[in-house]
């Protein structure tokens, strides 16, 4: 999920190990479909849902796939929506969430003594947490699901129901006690297992789940938006073999957020450096920067937000340039531009950006460029870099708590 910027970053500058894989050592298994679940995508391709089923009486919510967080929230019952400013009750519809919200079934068991809060970039939500019966791509498992009871404007095109995080537990928002402070909840986490977690703990499937975004046109409102596979891989036809990675620890995430210690928390690595130019250029004409920088790949992050002297110099290759626009806080760019050559080299393959998914119509007839700079936007307490949804348009990611390793295809 996206959040708002304070701190510098601290540079890493050791390259991670990586290891190239076969493709004929990733095939998928006779019942890979059976795991499979198709997105919606929804927003001019932005946001990637999926169906949920939750409770005895089987009821169905489009949950945000997010892997830049952990929990997975339902909006509950007569919910309140706040204001961000000054948490003054408004209309529910302003939250723009979907019409489905969660009633408890005979399943339904509340966790005691245990609330959920949680801030994104977008707002924050807060809650119970209980046990509840929860199916995702034909694997049911009973598991800790947070129901929002109090939410300040996060939906999604009023289509979405909450979010499906699928980072690892030390991110997840559950808190001692039946309250605490809005401003305090990236602290003092009552760390538990996510749903996805729990499906493998309990031998449903593999450790691992894997994620092909669909590329989607610009003015689509709701559209086919990829798989998300658990325990395999999702039925698309690879054209690399796969990169391997470590999953890190990011050492500039201060430790109070994760539970008082450095552990793994967001899907993050090391990008080994990035090639780009002007549209069409021959790859062995592209500028090379091997400048490593350790980054986070996040569904729930509809722009990647990378260092500002990689991005500068790529949405300056825009035909004609990107302009960065301060109060928007992005390079906006003529709507039927030339976007550039543009690839991210992970291991000893880079993997490149569709010129598709490095526009963005945000609508009356403007467009800004996909990469945002770090520096000038980015989270409220330090700076970070994400690899966001334009990112995972382009390739098949796979995602390996078993091995804590991140596997990537282009597609």
């Amino acid at each position: 999920m996206k959040l708002p910027q304070r701190f510098s970053i601290l540079r890493l500058l050791t390259l991670s190990s990586a290891l190239t894989i076969p493709l004929n050592r990733h095939k998928r298994s006779n019942d890979g479909l059976a795991h499979t679940a198709s997105l919606l995508a929804t927003g001019s391709g932005h946001y990637f849902d999926v169906d949920v089923i939750v409770g005895a009486n089987h009821q169905t919510f489009k949950l945000l796939v997010d892997t830049g967080s952990s929990d997975a929230y339902i909006m509950g019952d007569g919910f309140a929506c706040i204001n961000a400013t000054n948490n003054l009750t408004i209309p529910q519809a302003d939250c723009g969430y979907g019409p489905e919200t969660y009633s408890p079934s005979s399943s339904y068991q509340q966790v005691p003594n245990e609330m959920f809060g949680i801030e994104y970039g977008a707002g924050r939500a807060s809650g119970v947490m209980a046990y509840e019966d929860i199916t995702i791509a034909g694997v049911s498992v009973r598991a800790k699901l947070a129901i929002a009871d109090v939410s300040e404007p996060m939906g999604r095109e009023r289509i979405s129901n909450g979010v499906l995080g699928l980072g690892y537990p030390s991110l997840t928002s559950a808190h001692p006690g039946s309250s605490a402070p809005n401003d305090t909840y990236f602290y003092n986490r009552a760390v538990y297992s996510p749903v996805f977690n729990t499906m493998f703990q309990k031998g449903l499937v593999e450790p691992y789940f894997a994620i092909a975004l669909a590329h989607t046109a610009r003015d689509s409102t709701t559209t086919f938006g990829g798989y998300l596979t658990l325990g395999d891989l999702p039925p698309v036809e690879l054209k690399s073999d796969f990169s391997a990675v470590p999953v890190e620890i990011m050492k500039n995430i201060p430790p109070e957020f994760t539970s008082g210690k450095q552990q793994r928390a967001y899907w993050a690595f090391t990008v080994s450096g990035v090639r780009y130019g002007p549209t069409g250029e021959a790859e062995d004409a592209l500028e090379t920067d091997n400048n490593p920088w350790q980054v986070f790949i996040d569904t729930g992050n509809d722009f990647s937000i990378l260092p500002e002297a990689v991005v500068d110099p790529v949405n300056k290759q825009f035909s004609p340039p990107g302009v960065w626009n301060d109060e928007m806080k992005v390079y906006v760019v003529n709507c039927d531009a030339k976007a550039p050559e543009f690839g991210v080299t992970i291991g000893n393959q880079t993997f490149y950006h569709a010129a598709e998914d490095l526009i963005f119509d945000v609508g009356d007839g403007v467009c800004v460029s996909s990469l945002l700079p770090a520096e000038k936007v980015g989270m409220k307490y330090v700076v970070v870099y994400v690899l966001g949804a334009p990112f995972y348009k382009n390739v098949v990611a796979v995602h390996d708590f078993g091995k804590n390793e991140l596997r990537f295809a282009q597609k």
